[in-house]
């Protein structure tokens, strides 16, 4: 009897203009899940510093550059997703961002080195088609990292993005052409 007339108001209570929530800024995890890339980085780095193709250890040896590339790939993945589920940032939260995000430049350009340097073994492996694909992968992730925190940093910290963008770019495709052949 009385839920009758409750009920008539739900569609036009659904029909009201509500207000939306502001999502929250994730600058602080953004930031420590921007660290486990690096030490994704340096595991990647060190298993293929150690990697010799050996017949011996080739076997362990590769399956430790596939799991920390698959590691480092899921680091940027997780990274790329809590960064689009953020609020944008403050002009603090993007300068220590786009400071920590800067941080990794110098840890790439090593692990791309050491890719670069160990392309002779990874070829006489037979593992050079596999590198270039995880190559190719790992640089549109990192640029789709990029994009994302871009949108979500004080326009004043955007350019700096695209300089490391660009930089980091340039590392991948030097080291995708040694892949190629070119």
């Amino acid at each position: 009897m009385y839920i009758l007339p409750i009920l008539t108001l739900v569609p036009l209570a659904y029909s009201l203009p509500s207000k939306t929530r502001q999502a929250s800024s994730l600058a602080p995890q953004i930031i420590e899940q921007i660290s486990t890339i690096n030490a994704s980085l340096i595991s990647l780095t060190t298993a293929v510093n150690t990697f010799d193709g050996t017949l011996l250890h080739v076997l362990p040896q590769s399956l430790g550059v596939i799991t920390a590339e698959t590691s480092l790939d899921a680091a940027i993945l997780k990274t790329t997703f809590t960064t689009k589920h953020s609020g944008n940032f403050t002009e603090t939260e993007s300068n220590s961002v786009v400071g920590t995000l800067a941080g990794l430049i110098a840890p790439i350009q090593t692990s791309l080195t050491a890719l670069s340097g160990k392309y002779k073994v990874f070829k006489k492996t037979l593992e050079s088609p596999i590198v270039l694909l995880d190559l190719k992968i790992l640089k549109a992730h990192t640029d789709d990292l990029i994009d994302a925190v871009t949108a979500k940093v004080v326009p004043a910290s955007a350019g700096l993005l695209g300089l490391g963008k660009s930089i980091i770019d340039a590392a991948f495709d030097d080291v995708i052409a040694v892949y190629q052949g070119a």
